[in-house]
């Protein structure tokens, strides 16, 4: 479990602005320069600049919305990056102190920090040692503050190095806190990561990730469309949601339902932070039940090809996939809602079906956010164990994240699947132990080695490394920019690790 009253430390590949958190922080300088792409996020910078810019102390709040901080980045003398890590360490502490708090879906503050000093913070040809500064110092202040941080980049490289550096300061013991998880948790988290990171992890989302964001669950979304259609959910909910659906349905024009629900829904623009862990994964396949396209939102965010959704949509050589089983909120009338369309589920989309049990037995498949109450998810689930016993193989077809906080389900399903249950006092701190779980995982995950070869990024490297990557960047650096023959895998070798062309 997370140390009792420590932060935790996440890094998420995508864009701020569409991240759920209370908290962000904006890099500017002096003179209050304020980035266009930062604009959605601060509002009007002439309104939004705090009195008396530029402060002593380098950070103040905005004038317009308390939930955005600014740093001041800018530095002209060598080597006072430390001295931004100072006025980091400064700024969270007082955020931490302003008198915001976390919303009602979590229990502690979280805050945004992009990676700052490597723009026009005058640390941009010294990209490793900004990096490594910037994570020492959020690390400290998770560990002394006890907020939740979020660095935030979308630029890949940046993302890669930031995940090497993140493993390399945890196992080399001189970082200022762990990964926060038991061991057992944390040879599991590698696990899932290494898995992913070899293209074998394959991943299954349920509405608990999109709660997360704000949407509501099942019984929440039914109590809508009864509020909607001027019925009384309350002398139908007894039946199951399933049943109380039908007739909600039954008593409703049922044209409509499809279309009630997406507009109850609406197109939710923030993410989950799980979300966003997720996209990182850079997992080729997933399956999800959920209506909502936040997790394409989330892959979008990160600048990586968005996949293409199942089964609208034809698959493409080398374009990930996104498979929906119940239905996609774009085409009101694929939603699968009620007891008929999961009775109907197999005549009307087995090849669906059969490409979930087709990933059972070919990759290993990440469950998160679901109860594992579907009926049809589970038969789907059942037959392909039954399948690969009466064949003699015996062996999870993939691991289960439990938020549920009943100990009880993992024995039902504890010879078809790995179990991580995810402690806590309630179901906020539950899933937050998800969350830094995931997080870890995706440390573990990321492959991205784009600025191996790549001179800014040198601070994170030992001297020794340092000597046989120059060697080999310039060895690369002989290939012709032009060769279209044998030198190929060269070339596409130079630009994969980040060497100049």
């Amino acid at each position: 479990m997370n140390n009792r009253g420590a932060g935790h430390l996440y890094v998420v590949h995508g864009r701020m602005g569409s991240l759920d958190v209370d908290a962000k922080v904006i890099p500017t300088d002096g003179y209050f320069s304020v980035m266009g792409y930062w604009h959605d996020i601060t509002g009007d910078p002439e309104q939004a600049r705090p009195a008396g810019w530029p402060t002593d102390n380098g950070y103040a709040v905005s004038q317009v919305n308390p939930s955005v901080w600014f740093i001041n980045v800018f530095q002209r003398r060598k080597g006072t990056g430390f001295r931004l890590g100072d006025r980091v360490r400064q700024l969270v502490s007082e955020i931490a102190r302003s008198g915001l708090r976390p919303t009602e879906s979590r229990s502690t503050l979280r805050i945004a920090v992009p990676v700052l000093g490597i723009g026009r913070g005058g640390m941009g040809a010294r990209r490793g040692e900004a990096l490594d500064v910037l994570l020492r110092a959020l690390w400290d202040s998770v560990r002394t503050v006890g907020v939740d941080i979020v660095l935030v980049t979308p630029d890949p490289a940046v993302f890669g190095a930031a995940q090497y550096r993140r493993r390399t300061i945890a196992e080399s013991g001189t970082g200022s806190l762990p990964w926060g998880l038991s061991a057992p948790a944390l040879a599991e988290a590698k696990r899932l990561g290494v898995l992913a990171r070899d293209g074998h992890l394959a991943l299954f989302l349920g509405a608990g990730v999109s709660m997360a964001a704000g949407l509501p669950d099942w019984d929440g979304l039914l109590t809508r469309i009864a509020e909607r259609t001027k019925q009384d959910y309350g002398q139908v909910k007894a039946l199951g949601s399933l049943d109380a659906a039908e007739l909600l349905k039954r008593d409703s024009d049922q044209r409509q339902i499809g279309e009630l629900v997406r507009d109850i829904i609406g197109k939710p623009k923030k993410i989950a932070l799980a979300h966003g862990i997720l996209a990182g994964f850079d997992a080729q396949e997933t399956i999800t039940t959920n209506y909502d396209a936040l997790f394409e939102l989330a892959v979008e965010q990160a600048g990586r090809t968005t996949p293409t959704v199942l089964p609208w949509e034809p698959a493409e050589v080398g374009r990930p996939w996104l498979l929906k089983l119940h239905g996609d909120l774009q085409r009101a009338d694929s939603i699968v809602l009620t007891r008929r369309d999961f009775v109907l589920f197999d005549a009307r989309s087995r090849p669906a079906g059969s490409l979930l049990q087709a990933t059972l037995m070919t990759r290993h498949l990440l469950i998160v956010g679901t109860s594992l109450a579907d009926d049809n998810v589970i038969r789907l689930a059942m037959e392909v164990d039954d399948y690969l016993r009466r064949n003699g193989v015996r062996s999870a077809q993939g691991t289960f994240i439990d938020v549920s906080g009943k100990a009880a389900r993992q024995r039902l399903w504890s010879e078809q699947f790995h179990w991580h249950v995810c402690e806590g006092e309630d179901i906020t701190q539950r899933v937050r132990q998800m969350e830094i779980f995931l997080d870890v995982a995706a440390a573990y995950a990321a492959r991205n080695a784009s600025w191996l070869l790549d001179p800014r990024f040198e601070g994170l490297l030992s001297d020794s490394e340092q000597r046989v990557t120059a060697k080999v960047r310039s060895a690369l650096a002989q290939v012709p920019d032009a060769d279209s023959g044998l030198l190929v895998p060269l070339k596409e070798i130079r630009e994969q690790l980040g060497g100049a062309g």
